[in-house]
């Protein structure tokens, strides 16, 4: 029930190694749902159960897990020390005692612990001082993003895979359009659409987390993460198409805003200077270029047109393993304060949005593979002013 190889897991490893080596790191201890999943192919789902990974510099890595989980841990990890604690005491209390437990039999005692300072609950780091208090706590949350933003040849034809399936979803959104239907069955459609091409190419691991958000009319599209409604689709209607496919934890995307029916002028122009950003930003992507660069081309389209005031969010951000409610690389968003610098094999999106009071929201979103000289569109759905 693996998507990679043994030879791409021990590559995580190396490197999560050679950055301790570098830090002077004794151990790593990884709380977040994504590192965990990136570095022993485990996940579960919390509810109220947290699972960890350490990582001693020298020894085994093990994988911390509740009781609920059953086989799943041995199953699934990629490595062979699996621990695992019951609901006979606290989630804290089991991760904290096997952390340490962890540490001992692997003869660390004390020394320098790396930590996710951004996923670690105050609670267990807590736990972990007054348990651990011999220990130095060290960050390497972006230390750890920056190794995985890069991204090696079996992820990126992971990332293929879902860039394809995203296409496949938008085409069968836009089929299931029609008068009267409704946005929860329009996404409905396009899930299983991408669930069922998911299960086709990938038909030997698990599968959770593929959605679809559907939205219709000028107000209902004009926040981009709004959830599927019962509200139907009319004549003359402007939508937004968006499809997420996960594969693995690895999240992909695909969006657009389209029109059914006669489209207005003060719906037309908008989605026309959308367009003609979201094209700028694609030309704009290539090695070499930072990240709060990317906005140098964007920007000026939307000022031009009188529309710059109108932008809700980030011209877009890197991908690997996030979903709605984990991950993200802070180090990979297409934002003005960040000056990460893009490299060859890195995957972004591209997908500024303006919100028009009073005419609606107005997105196109892409996925990029950074290339040696420029940059490939992985989605392949038609792009510009769309009209069904």
């Amino acid at each position: 029930m693996h998507c990679f190889s043994d030879a791409e897991m021990q590559r995580r490893l190396q490197n999560l190694r050679r950055l301790m080596d570098f830090t002077g790191l004794d151990a790593v201890v990884l709380t977040s749902f994504h590192n965990v999943l990136y570095y022993s192919n485990f996940w579960m789902t919390p509810f109220g159960r947290g699972h960890y990974v350490v990582v001693p510099r020298r020894g085994d890595p093990a994988v911390i897990a509740p009781r609920i989980e059953f086989d799943r841990p041995e199953k699934l990890s990629w490595f062979e020390d699996v621990r695992i604690y019951w609901d006979t005491r606290s989630p804290l209390d089991g991760a904290i005692r096997y952390v340490s437990e962890v540490l001992r039999d692997n003869g660390i005692e004390d020394g320098r612990l790396g930590i996710e300072e951004d996923y670690i609950p105050v609670s267990l780091y807590r736990g972990f001082e007054t348990t651990l208090p011999r220990f130095g706590f060290v960050d390497v949350t972006h230390a750890i993003m920056r190794q995985q933003i890069v991204k090696s040849a079996e992820e990126i034809a992971h990332i293929r895979n879902g860039a394809e399936i995203a296409t496949i979803g938008a085409e069968a959104f836009e089929r299931a359009l029609e008068k009267g239907v409704s946005e929860m069955a329009v996404a409905r459609r396009a899930v299983g659409a991408m669930e069922d091409e998911i299960a086709s190419r990938f038909p030997d691991i698990e599968h959770d987390g593929t959605f679809s958000w559907c939205q219709f009319g000028r107000e209902h599209t004009y926040v981009a993460h709004n959830p599927n409604t019962p509200q139907t689709l009319r004549d003359d209607e402007l939508i937004s198409l968006n499809v997420f496919p996960m594969i693995a934890g690895y999240y992909h995307l695909l969006e657009r805003s389209m029109f059914v029916g006669k489209m207005p002028d003060d719906v037309r122009k908008p989605l026309e200077v959308c367009s003609a950003a979201h094209e700028a930003g694609i030309s704009a992507v290539r090695p070499g270029v930072r990240c709060n660069e990317i906005d140098d081309h964007v920007n000026p389209i939307f000022e031009e047109a009188g529309y710059i005031a109108d932008r809700t969010f980030g011209t877009g951000h890197s991908f690997g393993i996030m979903g709605q409610w984990y991950g993200r690389d802070e180090i990979g968003e297409l934002r003005p304060y960040n000056d990460t610098v893009l490299e060859r094999d890195m995957v972004i999106s591209i997908e500024p949005m303006i919100s028009v009071p009073g005419v609606g929201g107005f997105r196109h979103a892409d996925m990029l593979l950074v290339t040696e000289d420029g940059s490939e569109v992985l989605t392949t759905y038609q792009r510009g002013v769309i009209v069904v």
